[in-house]
């Protein structure tokens, strides 16, 4: 992974990255600048017309300015986009996402910083949201989305039957929780793991953040701590606490996600932890909305991070490419104010997309999709399986399964993820 990031570099910077936003690419009719926009809208989603729509209308409102929307299916796009960047071919605008897929280009020199134009959005995007494109002192693109990975899904009157009014806070009263669910033959929470990644993502990267604190990763992949350390194994000793509790289904480990789901929204378990992309669905499904709450994770006694916080990533989001003329940069930066609007978050709002930003909500929108949407304004801790490297998410994924079944210690999961930093490191 390493060597084929900087292999990437080299060419990038033995290129120069020099604009394809050049006389060819931006060349426009009589007193418009044309600006191309790559990006993988091509599915038929509802968010993917949001997208499209805002364009149309800035298009129609701006006779000084043309965004051409130039769309790739996504598995497809990346792979487009690190391909044109070393033959000197990104377009104007492109689609792009935050942490280690965009760092290349950012070394590379092929992004312009949004540093001029940041400040437009100060007061509706949080700081804590806006810094996941952020490197080094440079802002390089503005999310429209977020996707949290922590959220619990709750059954309230199973809840409150089994003596609780208010979801529990604590991990202390979460086990309790599950006591008395268990003692009223409910099953307390169900889980879908036969693809090995929910344990990971939805439940470690919200649990270990309460126990470490969010500077953990970052500092463990520079070699500035260790995964052996003690609040990461307590982290990991969660999973095998509430396995050995009866928290989970019995069948965790052979059903997946949606199936893990569908029993919550047919109301045969008390909670359903998952992210974002559950929200859809069991709004579509469940009869009684009212019935359904939701939750971040609790707090941990004597955790280092921050409870306010849940797991999660900032989307996709649009950045300029480094070598457009001043005039282009500003037509830019024109297009980029209009476009992250009040009106664009409205819009995914309605298509059940979280954003980051706290938009007004008519009644039109269940209480549910509100308050996930409020739990991403105060700010987002790491997803494992976004930062880490591929053979680490499959250690660690295949890890937490065998702790579920009483393979493996959290002692030696851990062990083992740090041996494999250390390799790679060396």
């Amino acid at each position: 992974m390493k060597a084929l990031k900087f292999l990437f570099l080299g060419v990038v910077v033995t290129l120069g990255l020099a604009a394809c936003a050049d006389s060819e690419e931006t060349q426009s009719k009589e007193g418009v600048i044309e600006l191309t926009l790559w990006n993988d809208w091509t599915e038929d989603r509802p968010e993917n017309t949001v997208y499209k729509d805002i364009i149309e209308k800035f298009n129609a409102e701006h006779d000084d300015i043309e965004i051409i929307s130039e769309s790739t299916p996504h598995d497809d796009y990346e792979i487009k986009l690190r391909t044109q960047a070393a033959g000197n071919q990104l377009p104007d605008l492109m689609r792009v996402w935050p942490g280690t897929r965009i760092e290349p280009f950012v070394e590379g020199d092929a992004l312009l910083p949004l540093n001029p134009i940041i400040d437009h959005w100060e007061g509706t995007i949080p700081e804590e949201i806006l810094q996941d494109y952020a490197l080094g002192e440079n802002n390089y693109a503005i999310p429209s989305n977020v996707s949290e990975t922590s959220l619990i899904f709750y059954n309230k009157q199973l809840v409150s039957e089994a003596g609780f009014d208010e979801f529990p806070s604590t991990y202390k009263e979460l086990k309790e929780l599950v006591d008395s669910l268990n003692s009223d033959n409910v099953t307390p929470i169900s889980v879908g793991n036969k693809a090995i990644w929910p344990l990971q993502s939805v439940f470690i990267s919200g649990i270990a953040d309460r126990y470490t604190g969010s500077d953990f990763l970052h500092n463990v992949l520079n070699e500035d701590g260790t995964f052996e350390n003690e609040q990461f194994i307590n982290a990991l000793t969660v999973i095998d606490d509430l396995t050995k509790s009866g928290a989970f289904n019995e069948d965790m480990n052979t059903i997946d996600e949606a199936q893990s789901r569908n029993e919550f929204i047919k109301g045969s378990t008390a909670m359903h932890f998952a992210g974002s992309w559950a929200i859809g669905p069991i709004m579509d499904s469940v009869d009684d909305l009212e019935n359904i709450g939701v939750a971040p994770f609790p707090s941990f006694e004597g955790g280092e991070g921050d409870a306010s916080k849940i797991s999660g990533v900032a989307g996709g989001g649009i950045a300029v490419n480094s070598q457009l003329s001043e005039e282009e940069q500003e037509a830019a930066f024109e297009f980029l104010k209009f476009y992250y609007s009040e009106e664009l978050f409205q819009e995914l709002v309605k298509a059940n997309i979280i954003v980051p930003a706290d938009v007004e909500m008519d009644d039109s929108i269940p209480e549910v999709f509100k308050e996930a949407n409020s739990l991403a304004q105060n700010g987002l801790s790491p997803v494992y399986d976004a930062t880490l490297s591929p053979e680490l998410t499959d250690i660690i994924n295949n890890g937490l399964q065998s702790i579920t079944i009483g393979d493996t210690t959290p002692e030696e999961l851990a062990a083992e993820m740090q041996a494999e930093l250390e390799k790679t490191n060396e």
